[in-house]
């Protein structure tokens, strides 16, 4: 894709699944990713992998529900390779149970990783690629911003708060030539899906029942949505949530199972 090839990219939570998916496309169009994530092991052998292919990427340690940390993060990697072209916000967690037993301990560090460390990553990135002309945000947000399910009230909450941190500073920063968008991921096949299908709390034949394509997504499908939309080929994109999730957020109803 046009315009990644030599540029600078941060991906938070890049250890594992979507993240890792979305820092391998990105090495693999030409940008020097910087891999960052809070389980240090999973990191070095995910940052091993990159490099170990030929591709240009680094790691950083950090704990993403520090704004001190995110903050010197920033600051460290711009004054190390001189700019921040990309950042992209993907590091999330999913929390189930139901609302009205969801301690408040898990309802604070699901929002300080999925919510509030976008804000406070993006506005410091900003800083930056407002001194050098510009850049481009990604936010991972996630098809349940629309289609609200069970025992996820909190993480539905958060992806919907997503999708209008991409709108608000899409439009604040737009003057600055600063693009900032997300990708909201349907079911993705990831440790994440895994983990809730074995727990009996997602129903494989039930989701595939609202989802007009009748599969699980890939990772990779998501992580070139996120490139195109750092890309130059999206140069006129900003404040948008571009919705990956097999058509998820535009069926109405569950199909009948006899329905050709």
């Amino acid at each position: 894709m046009k315009g990644l090839k030599g540029k600078i990219a941060i991906v938070t939570g890049a250890a594992k699944g979507l993240g890792k998916a979305m820092a391998l496309r990105l090495a693999q169009e030409g940008t020097i990713v910087v891999a960052a994530d809070v389980d240090h092991e999973a990191l070095d052998a995910a940052v091993g992998e990159l490099v170990g292919a030929g591709y240009s990427a680094e790691g950083y340690t950090i704990d993403l529900t520090k704004v001190s940390q995110i903050d010197t993060m920033i600051e460290y990697i711009a004054r190390k390779h001189g700019r921040i072209d990309f950042l992209v916000n993907n590091a999330g967690i999913q929390i189930r149970k139901w609302a009205t037993e969801f301690p408040e301990e898990d309802y604070d560090l699901l929002m300080d990783i999925n919510l509030k460390s976008y804000y406070f990553a993006s506005r410091a990135a900003a800083r930056y690629m407002k001194q050098q002309g510009g850049g481009a945000i990604v936010c991972t947000s996630s098809a349940n911003s629309e289609r609200f399910t069970t025992k996820r009230t909190p993480y539905c909450i958060s992806k919907a708060a997503v999708n209008g941190l991409a709108a608000a500073l899409g439009n604040e920063w737009g003057r600055f030539n600063i693009r900032v968008n997300a990708v909201a991921p349907g079911y993705v096949y990831t440790d994440m899906v895994k983990q809730g299908i074995a727990e009996g709390i997602i129903d494989e034949k039930a989701g595939m029942s609202v989802v007009p394509l009748k599969r699980y997504l890939l990772p990779e499908e998501i992580a070139a949505a996120v490139c195109f939309l750092l890309s130059d080929e999206a140069s006129g994109i900003t404040g948008q949530t571009l919705f990956v999730d097999g058509g998820w957020n535009k069926n109405g109803l569950p199909e009948a199972k006899d329905l050709e």
